[in-house]
């Protein structure tokens, strides 16, 4: 057919009717999209240039004739939307958790109910091992003062309102992939952290019991008394010595517990 209409004078009523048959063959590939309609606004133009713009009909009834006489479905297939990333992450997360809670529906007894009612120990239990990890990156030792203890009271009021979802913390999570992220790599590296802040508390009470016991003579109250160990800021001191302005040891001397009234020992028989 010979085009008798420019380009620059299709009218545009004709270019929308186009625009609508081409999302009609969206789920086509662009090559082929572009062989159904081509040269198809120049033919319409002339179609409207005769019988007016009644005589293009709908783009939706024009779009299955193309797809029909080409071999497709007359039918456009219906396309799943596109999901961005932050999207796809998030379904992947909620169908992990879906997972994971199927899984424990499927052990009897009420596996899931009796882990959801231990949750509050949990965050007790996050809390008390944040704390410790920090007690072991500033020293050897923890240290049970005012200030430590403040810093622990606020680790739990953290952990606990972390767990409860409340200062807001349910919105951000439903909506921020990373604060997702962060939740569970915090988790993880709690519950890594466990055995080794147990094991740092159980070795504490131990020392403080030694240190306890250490408080007692073993052999009376007199100056050749010998205690089982010496301790200074936390630590075992095997030996003491006594030495003047030139750092020379002074023979015969001797150290007083002035609280107690008693000489202190130079050596740690237990060493």
């Amino acid at each position: 057919m010979t085009h008798s209409v420019h380009e620059t004078t299709i009218p545009a009523e004709v270019r929308d009717f186009v625009a609508a048959v081409r999302e009609h063959l969206a789920d086509l590939d662009s090559e082929e999209q572009q062989e159904l309609t081509a040269g198809l606004e120049a033919d319409l133009a002339d179609l409207v240039a005769e019988h007016g713009t009644g005589a293009l009909g709908d783009p939706a009834s024009y779009a299955r004739e193309l797809r029909s006489a080409a071999g497709h479905d007359p039918e456009m297939g219906r396309r799943a939307p596109r999901r961005s990333l932050r999207r796809a992450a998030m379904e992947a997360m909620d169908g992990m958790h879906d997972s994971w809670d199927r899984v424990l529906d499927s052990v009897p007894g009420d596996l899931r109910g009796f882990l959801t009612a231990l949750g509050p120990a949990w965050w007790v239990v996050r809390a008390v091992t944040a704390w410790l990890v920090v007690q072991d990156i500033r020293g050897p030792y923890i240290v049970l003062g005012h200030e430590w203890l403040v810093v622990l009271a606020v680790f739990l009021v953290v952990s606990v309102q972390l767990g409860r979802r409340a200062w807001g913390i349910d919105r951000l999570l439903a909506a921020s992939v990373l604060a997702r992220l962060l939740l569970v790599a915090l988790n993880v590296f709690a519950v890594t952290m466990v055995p080794g802040a147990a094991d740092r508390l159980a070795w504490h009470v131990a020392e403080q019991r030694a240190y306890q016991f250490a408080e007692t003579p073993t052999t009376g109250s007199g100056p050749g008394d010998r205690f089982p160990d010496i301790t200074f800021r936390g630590r075992q001191v095997c030996e003491l010595e006594v030495r003047d302005a030139r750092d020379r040891v002074v023979d015969g001397a001797y150290l007083r517990d002035l609280d107690a009234q008693r000489r202190v020992p130079l050596s740690a028989q237990i060493c």
